[in-house]
């Protein structure tokens, strides 16, 4: 196997449950989150949603080594804005700079596409997340209590940056 990392964005089938499994594993040993199904099962909504309600109106990007998933990271049209979703590195990719470049590539896009603006929901305790979206310009527009996946004094923040 080479040890050189592809990123791909055309979806095939198995990646939707690759990505919920990616952050269910990766999270699972994360301060803060649950040990159970919690929150991959949520992640497993969002993902049907964007395919069952949204019609994939968007892109998602998979970073792999061989058939292993590295990380990922999606940018979902909402009427002229983008959405941010599923960014996540897994633990032995990290330090590698690929989060920043998957959401580099997920900006471009919607850029590309004319969007206003991008918006992401994001939770504290993700510091390094934390990190790449201050870099980029998001600033917190709003911060309120989270009632999903059995979260444990985390709070839902959401970010905007608006492109000039």
């Amino acid at each position: 196997m080479s040890d050189k990392i592809t990123i791909r964005s055309e979806l095939r089938p198995g990646d939707l449950g690759r990505i919920a499994a990616l952050h269910g594993e990766v999270y699972a040993t994360e301060p803060g989150f649950p040990a159970d199904m919690s929150f991959e099962a949520f992640v497993c909504r969002t993902l049907a949603d964007f395919v069952l309600e949204d019609g994939a109106d968007g892109r998602i990007w998979l970073a792999e080594r061989g058939d292993k998933l590295l990380g990922c990271a999606a940018m979902i049209n909402r009427e002229g804005r983008g959405q941010l979703r599923w960014v996540l590195a897994a633990r032995e990719a990290r330090g590698l700079g690929l989060g920043r470049d998957l959401v580099g590539r997920a900006m471009d896009y919607a850029r590309d596409r004319g969007c206003s603006e991008v918006y992401l929901e994001t939770t504290t305790g993700l510091d390094a997340s934390m990190a790449i979206y201050e870099k980029l310009g998001f600033e917190i527009v709003s911060e309120e209590r989270l009632d999903h996946w059995n979260a444990d004094d985390h709070k839902k923040l959401t970010m905007v940056k608006v492109f000039q």
